[in-house]
């Protein structure tokens, strides 16, 4: 019998509960009942998550007596766009729903972010509840309140900050989930140790076949460390001005990746996140911070959890270094010609490089990537 969790994210706007568990829409039917009362309920997901998922969640939510709509939108990265966003708008709209109503985000880390910006944008403001349905999201990106589109080839360059009322993490719903798209989310678990914690680090490297197994206590675990450590930097740095930024590591070359290879299904965001970590982990030892023996162990655990640590992997041809830096100076960690980059200076301790220039960095991936 799996225990259920609860993380409290604290915040100038109203705290939040994050709850761990499975099946947990249906152990708390009688506080939803409470909540749902005579509400509008709008569920968005995408096409490929209703296929898996969607006969799960009204199973679960059965005993209740909603009054809900379903809204489907296309699976991967590029539907965070300014016409999806504009659909959903139009579609509350149209149902006359209002601010007490309530948005159910149901799916992956794209559906999370594009609905998290609806639900801010909707009636200056409409209540959310995150229900993340792939270990990526449940891990990151449902948590802390960030809400993104894409422009073009920059990517997340439009949001906002905007929390959820509750998010609702259960695992029942990573069963369905393919292993690449199960292990692409890893990646954002291992990005939690390397920056933040050296004894969950090597717990990820202990328990690295009961994780690929999906053991569900395993699994409990590494979604409750990942989430504790996020909420409390969130809390402290809610805007991300300082701290916060610190759970971007991997994620500048990783995004410039992405754009790179066109948000295509050739290059997951997990394993965008896998090369850029490994990428952060080299410069951090170029730079003198880290052992070059310990970016060979982030190496093997990585290849070890059949995520990426060479573009050669993704493709065989040479990469275009000027168009890639190009995507990279989209990131808003940008400051005039220079950038804030991630760094480590060893397992578990992460710390923000500031004022690194576009040339010196031009000049590492020249290297790195010929």
């Amino acid at each position: 019998m799996i225990k259920s969790k609860t993380i409290r994210i604290l915040s100038r706007k109203p705290s939040y509960d994050i709850l761990i568990g499975e099946n947990l829409l249906k152990k708390k039917t009688n506080e939803l009942q409470l909540t749902f009362t005579q509400k509008k309920i709008a569920i968005i997901t995408d096409k490929k998550v209703n296929n898996c998922q969607y006969s799960n969640l009204l199973d679960q939510l059965r005993g209740l007596k909603i009054n809900s709509h379903l809204f489907l939108i296309e699976p991967g990265e590029s539907s965070k766009s300014w016409h999806n966003l504009k659909a959903v708008l139009d579609w509350l709209t149209e149902l006359n729903f209002d601010r007490t109503d309530y948005i159910i985000a149901f799916g992956g880390g794209v559906v999370g972010d594009l609905v998290s910006l609806a639900a801010n944008l909707f009636r200056r403001g409409i209540n959310l509840i995150q229900i993340p349905t792939t270990l990526l999201s449940q891990v990151d990106s449902s948590v802390g309140g960030k809400t993104a589109i894409n422009s073009g080839a920059a990517k997340n360059s439009i949001g906002t900050f905007y929390h959820p009322r509750a998010v609702y993490c259960d695992i029942s719903f990573l069963s369905t989930l393919s292993e690449r798209d199960f292990l692409s989310g890893y990646a954002e678990v291992f990005k939690m140790a390397l920056v933040f914690d050296k004894d969950f680090y090597k717990f990820l490297i202990e328990n690295q076949k009961l994780t690929r197994a999906r053991d569900k206590k395993v699994l409990m675990y590494i979604i409750e460390k990942s989430l504790d450590l996020k909420s409390k930097v969130v809390e402290v740095d809610e805007t991300e001005k300082e701290e916060r930024a610190l759970l971007n590591f991997g994620h500048t070359f990783g995004h410039a990746l992405e754009s790179y290879f066109d948000y295509s299904q050739k290059l997951l965001h997990g394993e965008a996140v896998s090369l850029g970590m490994v990428l952060a982990a080299c410069f951090s030892c170029q730079e003198g911070y880290i052992h070059q023996s310990k970016v060979g162990d982030i190496k093997k655990h990585l290849a070890t959890m059949k995520l990426p640590t060479a573009i050669t992997q993704i493709d065989n041809h040479k990469l275009n270094v000027g168009k890639i830096l190009s995507f990279i100076k989209q990131d808003k960690k940008v400051v005039g010609n220079n950038i804030n980059l991630i760094l480590l200076k060893d397992i578990g301790t992460g710390f923000i490089k500031r004022n690194v220039s576009f040339e010196k960095l031009e000049n590492y991936l020249k290297v790195q990537l010929d």
